[in-house]
């Protein structure tokens, strides 16, 4: 017979085991405003889960107008910054109108590089886009497929 405390023991180690600790906050100019990189470093180096999210602000009024998550899978240490690179994603657009986030008729992918130093650099991933005939279309493409940085706030969790 299983008693109510043990049920009650069960209960709060699971739910332990799927929390998730907040362990840095950055701004929308790439300041920390919670936590530390180093309690961060500790958590990846002790082999935490690690879970970023990031915070985009179209209208520039320091505010989250979008927000994504993901798994942190391939994390990398430098002069006291974590990076973690974002698997390719296929396009999306925000329709704020919507509410409702589209899916782009495309195979173009986007990823990106973003640390604890708020700075996302993405770009997209298009295929052959060096066999495009097309001058003006080659030219949207490779302007689409270039570098791009811009600070985000950003929030670190682990669990």
């Amino acid at each position: 017979m299983i008693r109510p405390f043990s049920i009650l023991v069960i209960l709060l180690c699971t739910m332990s085991l799927f929390a998730q600790k907040t362990v840095l906050k950055t701004d929308f100019e790439g300041k920390i405003i919670e936590g530390s990189i180093e309690q961060l470093i500790q958590k990846i180096h002790a082999g935490y889960e690690v879970r970023v999210g990031w915070q985009l602000d179209f209208d520039e009024d320091k505010q989250s107008d979008l927000e994504h998550w993901i798994d942190a899978e391939f994390i990398s240490i430098l002069e006291g910054h974590v990076f973690t690179q974002i698997r390719p994603i296929y396009a999306q657009v925000p329709d704020a109108d919507a509410r409702q986030i589209q899916i782009l008729e495309s195979t173009k992918r986007w990823t990106a590089v973003i640390g604890t130093n708020g700075l996302l650099v993405s770009r997209y991933l298009i295929n052959d886009v060096y066999n495009v005939e097309d001058k003006n279309i080659k030219k949207y493409l490779m302007d689409a497929a270039a570098i791009k940085e811009r600070v985000v706030a950003t929030t670190w969790v682990v669990k």
